[in-house]
């Protein structure tokens, strides 16, 4: 984002919410997350990485790789595909090639690295620590959800990519999408962002253990 836009009137809150890049995943019904806008929200989550530089790299490919497959499986039989859910125990039950499930475990892994590198964020501000160095958040954050499931070359690969992370402004100036926003404003989003995203990664990874779908395999 090299152009900061002009400040606005940001009293109307619907308005706010149309500018800014943070996504909102699905609200769970009955226990099970639409197919649809969980995709949407999480093609959203890529297009914002576009702006945290190369860090994300690794990440965007392997997302969007794993968004595409899943739209593939959905665009079959929308309908019958309506959560996802529906489609890990439809591959599971027909004991096809598990597309879908490794899709939606590594896509899960990747949004978990992204929601505690934001929660990480949002907790520093706000107990008062503002620092613009994130070295450590996006560390700390790999540490407890990519890393474990990866091999040494990919560990090796982010600890390169880590030292590349842009400062905590230009983080949150890419969220606000350039506009001249109030950094609480930005925060809050981050926060309600985190939160529902927090909230999906949990539903699933319960799903996949009751399952017994969990893979602990290194990639």
């Amino acid at each position: 984002m090299s152009i900061l836009r002009e400040k606005v009137n940001f009293e109307n809150q619907s308005f706010i919410a149309d500018i800014m890049y943070l996504p909102i995943f699905p609200k769970p019904i009955n226990g099970e997350l639409s197919s649809e806008e969980f995709l949407a929200s999480s093609r959203n989550v890529v297009r914002i990485l576009d702006y945290f530089g190369n860090i994300f790299m690794p990440v965007k490919y392997d997302m969007q790789g794993n968004i595409d497959k899943l739209s593939k499986k959905f665009n079959q039989n929308k309908k019958k595909y309506s959560t996802l859910q529906k489609m890990i125990i439809d591959e599971k039950d027909k004991l096809e090639d598990s597309v879908v499930i490794d899709a939606i475990l590594w896509l899960r892994r990747a949004l978990h690295m992204i929601q505690l590198f934001f929660e990480y964020i949002v907790y520093d501000f706000n107990s008062g620590k503002k620092s613009e160095d994130l070295m450590a958040n996006i560390c700390k954050s790999y540490e407890l959800s990519l890393e474990p499931y990866h091999g040494y070359m990919a560990q090796q690969l982010f600890n390169l990519l880590s030292r590349m992370i842009p400062p905590r402004n230009k983080v949150l100036q890419a969220i606000a999408n350039g506009y001249d926003v109030k950094q609480e404003i930005i925060i809050k989003s981050m926060d309600s962002f985190s939160k529902r995203l927090q909230e999906n990664i949990t539903i699933l990874k319960l799903f996949y253990e009751k399952h017994d779908l969990e893979s602990y395999e290194k990639a």
